[in-house]
């Protein structure tokens, strides 16, 4: 991160973290050296004190990253079960060069938290932590983006990057124009070697290099196509598909990557001149070499305890692996397939966890039919919340309920 940058950001990071009594942390990603966490206030840095399996630049790098994809600011979970809020800051030519975030902080009840938290060691400390309702929440992640938005320049560096490629492109025009004049190279021979020298630099994460291939590629596919759009486009859509590739190789999630493409082919048809689809293409090389990022692991913790919050909150409604897949932006198999392997169980098997949990502390309630905890719980009848609630706990809700109450107080649960 540029001194300007960096300066702009230690300003506001000490406004933050008094403003809302909570750590505000700068992520720096300078373009050739590894990304860092520059220095901050220890007191408030719960996450250097954390003795959960935490690594704090990768969760919050992959918060940036995040942030850097989905307009400027992104709210994510730890692997401790604590929110965090990111905003990305970008350089000169539009790339991540950074981020704030802000956390980590409890968006909601902090007894929810406590009751999975997965190192019973940080009780006490997560217990001292700062509660936001999910509104407020939303307000925090507005205000930072639009922070984070002047402290970047954006709609300045947007306007500098599109010139600095039109540049660029330009004198590689005036290159292949002269190589395609003999007609002994009127050939798709150099298209192909480009395409596989993109692909090597995307595998080894090679940003700059990939970036200039693909200045020089872009000029080669203009010419080859003699302008023609409706050409490029289709050149453009197999480079897609090279770069798509690649970038699975490379360790990205495949699911994920298939998404950024289809969105990316729907996006092509609305352009209509060269200079849009080159600021374009290039912004679509930025993203594919950020996700071989090795985040995967941040990011699964990050989607389970969205999931698991969502099902907490929701578990009275109908809830489907579909539905489910669809708050996270993942497909139904890869979904299983972290949940899994983060918490040991299925989807299915937790949800009855969360409805079972919910009935026990119903059932605790004076008066409160078996009828109504059951609908309140997600079970689609009494007959079915009894059957279950006897398979996950080995007794019925009423000799539950009468375990707790004692026999005497049984006629006035009766239904």
């Amino acid at each position: 991160m540029v001194p300007r940058l960096q300066e702009k950001c230690e300003k506001y990071q000490k406004h933050f973290s008094e403003l809302l009594e909570i750590g505000c942390k700068i992520v720096d990603v300078p373009e050739n050296e590894p990304p860092c966490l520059l220095h901050q206030d220890e007191l408030k840095n719960f996450c250097a004190h954390c003795t959960y399996r935490t690594d704090e630049l990768q969760t919050h790098l992959y918060g940036c990253h995040e942030a850097h994809r989905w307009n400027g600011r992104y709210i994510y979970y730890c692997p401790l079960g604590l929110t965090f809020v990111a905003a990305s800051i970008s350089n000169s030519s539009g790339a991540l060069a950074g981020g704030l975030v802000l956390g980590p902080f409890v968006m909601g009840d902090v007894d929810d938290v406590l009751v999975d938290l997965p190192n019973q060691e940080m009780a006490w400390s997560v217990s001292q932590l700062s509660e936001f309702s999910t509104q407020k929440v939303q307000h925090i992640s507005e205000i930072l983006s639009v922070v984070t938005a002047h402290i970047s320049g954006v709609e300045h560096q947007k306007l500098q990057n599109l010139l600095y490629d039109q540049e660029k492109i330009l004198k590689e025009i005036y290159v292949a124009k002269d190589y395609y004049e003999d007609m002994d190279t009127q050939s798709a021979d150099m298209l192909l070697q480009f395409e596989k020298d993109l692909r090597i630099a995307v595998l080894r994460g090679e940003k700059n290099s990939a970036l200039q291939m693909l200045n020089e590629m872009l000029a080669h596919i203009y010419v080859y196509s003699n302008f023609d759009i409706s050409a490029i486009k289709a050149r453009l859509l197999e480079l897609l598909v090279i770069l798509s590739r690649a970038t699975i190789e490379a360790g990205a999630d495949p699911t994920e990557t298939f998404r950024l493409s289809e969105n990316f082919i729907l996006q092509i048809e609305s352009y209509v001149d060269v200079d849009q689809l080159a600021f374009w293409i290039s912004d679509i090389v930025r993203r594919f070499i950020v996700q071989a990022f090795d985040l995967a692991q941040v990011k699964h913790s990050d989607v389970v305890f969205k999931i698991t919050n969502y099902i907490k909150k929701n578990c009275a409604e109908k809830l489907t692996l579909d539905s489910l897949a669809k708050e996270v932006y993942l497909s139904k198999s890869y979904l299983s397939s972290i949940f899994k392997q983060e918490t040991g169980m299925s989807l299915t098997a937790y949800i009855t966890k969360v409805r079972v949990e919910k009935s026990k502390k119903m059932l605790l309630e004076d008066g409160v039919s078996l009828a109504i905890i059951s609908s309140q719980c997600g079970f689609k009848d009494q007959s079915y919340f009894t059957k279950v609630f006897k398979k996950e706990t080995g007794v019925s809700p009423k000799r539950f309920r009468n375990n707790y109450f004692g026999d005497t107080s049984n006629k006035s649960f009766e239904d």
